[in-house]
């Protein structure tokens, strides 16, 4: 009965990987939905629920969970998003700015602090969840895939031992301290954060000639 239950688990699981990627914009408005509801319900101090959610978003819970399978993933999703869209500006501009490698880092920066600060309940929701750590290590690995197309622009000629050590160390590193600020501030202001960041990462990406 577990082994069934088990892979019961693994299709549904790699169903809802499917359709997070999906290009169907009636899956996204739905995925939407789900996250605006669980965003304005975290927001306004209420309890969050299942069932509070769907009737928020106007969707059965059958349909709330063929695309999440806790309230804590809903908060996964809305995280996951953040990064993809980072790591592509971030690219664009390495690519294209006349901005000095410090001035791409800090304009980077800045948007990263913004959107977590956007995200904020979103963060102490997920980081209060019976699953932080999970969530945790899921926010470093998203962000240790971004950074490795940063990397790979900047060292193009690197190993992939290399590009994967590079970003594991940066993201870990990077996570941990926005995760503590989002949690409690400590008097840091967000422009403090971002020159502390700027000088803890690595100098190669910070002030590499621009090509």
């Amino acid at each position: 009965m577990s082994q069934n239950g088990h892979v019961k688990t693994t299709e549904q699981e790699g169903r809802r990987q499917q359709l997070a990627i999906a290009s169907d914009p009636r899956v996204a408005r739905t995925r939407q939905r789900i996250i605006g509801a669980c965003r304005e319900l975290l927001e306004s101090d209420r309890s969050v629920t299942v069932a509070a959610i769907c009737s928020r978003a106007d969707v059965g819970r059958s349909t709330f969970y063929t695309h999440f399978a806790t309230m804590g993933d809903v908060a996964v999703a809305a995280i996951d998003r953040l990064f993809d869209s980072l790591a592509a500006k971030d690219i664009e501009r390495r690519a294209a700015s006349t901005l000095s490698r410090a001035g791409i880092v800090r304009a980077g920066l800045e948007e990263l602090l913004r959107a977590v600060l956007a995200e904020r309940v979103f963060f102490l929701y997920a980081l209060s969840a019976p699953a932080a750590e999970r969530v945790r290590e899921r926010f470093t690995s998203d962000l240790a895939a971004s950074l490795q197309l940063t990397v790979r622009t900047e060292r193009p000629d690197a190993s992939e031992a290399f590009y994967r050590t590079a970003a594991d160390f940066t993201a870990n590193g990077t996570i941990g301290a926005l995760l503590d600020w989002v949690v409690d501030p400590a008097g840091r202001s967000q422009k403090q954060m971002i020159d502390i960041l700027s000088d803890l990462l690595p100098r190669w990406l910070v002030d590499a000639p621009l090509k």
